[in-house]
């Protein structure tokens, strides 16, 4: 059985923002985003300093061609937390440039990646809030991947395919995938869902795309299409 591959591709432009936010015209076509979702603040990009910790691209070493082991601390008395990679250690105190927001901290990202990557070039997309390097992404997207799932799949909850949808993956016992596709002016996404398997003589393969559209400060559902490919096995 032959499985789709789910490729995410960044495209990255611009310089990294240290001042106010520049505005660019709207382009509605999709990307896959990968990375860490971070936020904006006094016109600066922070970056969650936890979530680093099982980001694969900042963990492995080119050099030494391996990943290596990276560590999070957290010191209640100080408000301090460390972030440790390679035996290099980048201490975070909350207050000067360091956010603490829902128990976790997050710090900037430029400092973040000058600390443990001083030779690359930042890059800040105005388009998408993307700040990127050669070894750290960093999004400060409206919405988390999960929140972005939690509106499409609310919206859906009554339309009668996405109950078979769900109902089928029960009885046939099929793992379900899910992702989020931003277009580029942060005003719609897709929330993709997707569910395949060999089950007796049958691949089933099917999946849902839900598309999100901002309304002021509403994110209301704008298309709805069902996919499915379920055919019989020839092995």
């Amino acid at each position: 059985m032959k499985k789709a591959a789910l490729v995410c591709l960044s495209v990255i432009s611009g310089a990294l923002m240290l001042g106010p936010m520049s505005s660019h015209a709207a382009n509605d076509e999709y990307d896959a985003y990968g990375g860490v979702n971070g936020l904006l603040s006094g016109g600066r990009l922070y970056a969650p300093l936890r979530s680093m910790v099982n980001n694969n691209l900042f963990s492995y070493d080119e050099q030494l061609d391996k990943y290596l082991e990276v560590k999070i601390n957290w010191n209640q008395k100080t408000k301090t937390a460390s972030l440790t990679r390679g035996g290099k250690t980048f201490n975070a105190t909350v207050g000067n440039g360091v956010l603490l927001r829902k128990d976790a901290v997050y710090v900037q990202f430029k400092a973040l990646n000058n600390f443990f990557y001083p030779n690359d070039h930042l890059k800040w997309d105005t388009t998408t809030l993307t700040g990127n390097s050669e070894h750290i992404t960093v999004y400060a997207r409206p919405l988390t991947d999960n929140q972005a799932l939690t509106l499409a799949t609310n919206a859906m909850s009554k339309k009668t395919q996405w109950i078979q949808f769900h109902k089928n993956n029960v009885e046939l016992g099929l793992p379900e995938s899910e992702y989020i596709q931003w277009n580029k002016s942060l005003t719609k996404f897709k929330a993709v869902f997707h569910s395949d398997g060999l089950v007796g003589e049958y691949n089933y393969s099917y999946g849902i795309e839900a598309e999100m559209t901002k309304k002021a400060n509403d994110w209301t559902i704008t298309s709805f299409n069902y996919f499915d490919s379920t055919r019989i096995y020839y092995p």
